[in-house]
């Protein structure tokens, strides 16, 4: 959830200048199917599950008292223009790349995308913490240059 808050609050707050974020969800009802489908099986979360990610939709939408269309970094990087690079975990089952896949496509910023190999979700630092250390560090340093 936290590469998505991220993401979402940097097209509401221009005090956010730049955003690192790994595995991010393109969506909320996106990532809900994915749940819904066991984390392996999104189809059955679109397909037979679905019901069951359509109330927890709604269930969420009645606690925080906004739709849940609202929550789509996906849309949040296309409404403003600021860095980004998405780290996308290659063997993430929870939030598959093709979440990372969607927010880039849409970033309207510069963007970068690193995906990580044979890693979970959120474990990119585990699996190349060098390389991790040296693209955020570099993403940070200069935010605004080509990577």
């Amino acid at each position: 959830m936290g590469a998505g808050i991220a993401l979402q609050s940097a097209a509401a707050d221009p005090r956010i200048e730049a955003v690192v974020a790994e595995a991010s969800f393109a969506s909320l009802r996106e990532a809900s199917y994915d749940y819904a489908g066991l984390q392996k099986y999104p189809l059955l979360g679109k397909s037979f599950f679905a019901p069951g990610a359509w109330i927890m939709l709604a269930r969420g939408q009645s606690l925080a008292g906004f739709p849940a269309a609202d929550v789509s970094p996906e849309h949040a990087v296309a409404a403003r223009a600021f860095p980004v690079l998405l780290i996308c975990d290659e063997a993430d089952t929870t939030l598959p790349c093709r979440h990372t896949q969607r927010v880039y496509a849409a970033a309207k910023g510069r963007k970068s995308l690193w995906m990580v190999p044979r890693a979970y979700h959120t474990a990119a630092l585990g699996y190349q913490p060098r390389e991790f250390k040296r693209r955020v560090l570099q993403f940070f340093a200069n935010p605004s240059a080509p990577q």
